[in-house]
């Protein structure tokens, strides 16, 4: 992100706006590394998972793919990989069909979001996953609403709950 700013030939002010919970997060760090000379952002970033096991492939962004491998490490869910999108616009195509390309045993392929339906990045990925990859995707996330919160805090992680288990149904 801020080498990006960095090499454009104008000047904007940056804003980031993003959930503390990731700032605080020691998995959502970089080395020093990741900033030398040769590296560049990745904008999709790929699963650890062995390839040959893998029968589930998980699309998602932003902090619920924290959310996401923690459920996974405490169920012991071994044949999904998730395969996080740090920029959806451009839309990464190319990207995400070495991805793609690498889980050829991979017989679902799932978005989860933790926003509603009509809120996240879905109607967007959506019909770039189908037109593009030629990849038709499940939906696992909340329903449509009107409000971007519950708000009753046992109602949101009950929802939360939810969206968890049902992406990796």
């Amino acid at each position: 992100l801020l080498r990006r700013q960095m090499v454009r030939n104008f000047r904007k002010p940056l804003i980031v706006a993003s959930p503390k919970l990731i700032l605080r997060s020691p998995l959502a760090t970089s080395s020093l590394s990741d900033f030398a000379p040769g590296s560049s952002f990745q904008t999709v970033i790929g699963d650890l998972a062995s390839p040959e096991t893998v029968k589930k492939v998980i699309f998602c962004s932003g902090k619920h793919y924290y959310a996401l491998n923690e459920f996974r490490k405490e169920h012991s869910i071994a044949d999904t990989a998730i395969i996080r999108l740090e920029s959806l616009c451009p839309f990464p195509s190319e990207e995400l069909k070495k991805e793609l390309a690498k889980y050829e045993k991979a017989t679902e392929f799932t978005w989860s979001q933790e926003e509603h339906q009509n809120m996240g990045a879905w109607s967007f990925v959506q019909r770039r996953f189908q037109g593009k990859l030629n990849v038709n995707l499940r939906y696992a996330g909340r329903r449509p609403f009107a409000c971007p919160a519950v708000g009753d805090a046992k109602t949101h992680s009950a929802e939360r709950e939810h969206v968890l288990k049902t992406t990796f149904i």
